[in-house]
């Protein structure tokens, strides 16, 4: 691995392939997070990327999937807690999901639902939602791991000049 580790985090794609894939071809991540709705189209990007390493979460539309609901995943050091965030009440509030995040011990709550592109930090603890990369949202988090720092942002997706 180079100086750096970036990580592409999509949710709720809703069968909508192309913006990720355009955002994939573009960003040239060394890691795909999917935080569900639909997590099969996170199956589809791993077909279509393969040499990318894929971890995926269940959202509320997933009926019958059997991915996980949450997952926490260690790259670099750094802690990241994934959820859809639905069975946490996130469209209400975000109290339960940092909770959850806090007792997993993690330095990132990454979750979708919301369709919402956000991002905060609040004592020690960054928060993201990378906002809907489907059809009714056309938004990504990218993630940033170096050495000694850790940047997160927000992007729109690019496609076709729009």
């Amino acid at each position: 691995m180079g100086e750096c580790m970036k990580l592409i985090v999509f949710s709720d794609s809703h069968g909508t392939m192309e913006y990720m894939r355009a955002a994939v071809q573009k960003e040239r991540p060394d890691y795909i997070l999917h935080l569900g709705d639909h997590d099969r189209d996170a199956e589809r990007l791993r077909w279509d990327f393969p040499a990318i390493p894929l971890l995926a979460v269940r959202g509320n539309c997933d009926p019958g999937s059997d991915t996980p609901e949450k997952r926490v995943l260690t790259l670099e050091n750094c802690r990241f807690y994934l959820c859809h965030g639905h069975r946490l009440g996130v469209k209400s509030g975000l109290l339960r999901a940092v909770l959850a995040a806090r007792e997993a011990e993690a330095d990132f709550l990454l979750f979708g639902h919301t369709h919402v592109p956000y991002y905060d930090e609040t004592a020690g603890l960054r928060i993201l939602n990378p906002g809907a990369c489907g059809e009714n949202g056309r938004s990504y988090g990218l993630i940033t791991l170096g050495r000694d720092t850790v940047d997160a942002a927000l992007r729109k997706i690019d496609v076709g000049g729009e």
